[in-house]
């Protein structure tokens, strides 16, 4: 039985793309950016996680992916911006 996840995947959208548009938009400061990122990567790892522990299929390897993909974009961010350090 598949679940309508639409209203998840648009509260993850509007964090994720509201973030980013943010830091696109405002000439901030690196470290503002860098705050900025890190509490989008969270809120992408604590509302991924909350999906799948309500649907009760979070395992190890769910978790993980969650962590490495944050890790990965965090890491991108920092190799683009490695410049205005």
């Amino acid at each position: 039985m598949k679940k309508n996840h639409a209203l998840l995947y648009l509260i993850e959208f509007l964090i994720i793309g509201g973030g980013f548009a943010l830091i696109l938009t405002f000439t901030l400061p690196f470290y503002t950016q860098l705050l900025i990122v890190s509490a989008i990567l969270a809120l992408y790892i604590v509302i991924g996680l909350m999906h799948h522990r309500t649907h009760h299929d979070i395992n190890i390897k769910v978790v993980l992916e969650y962590i490495l993909v944050s890790a990965l974009i965090f890491a991108l961010f920092i190799f683009l911006n490695i410049a205005r350090i």
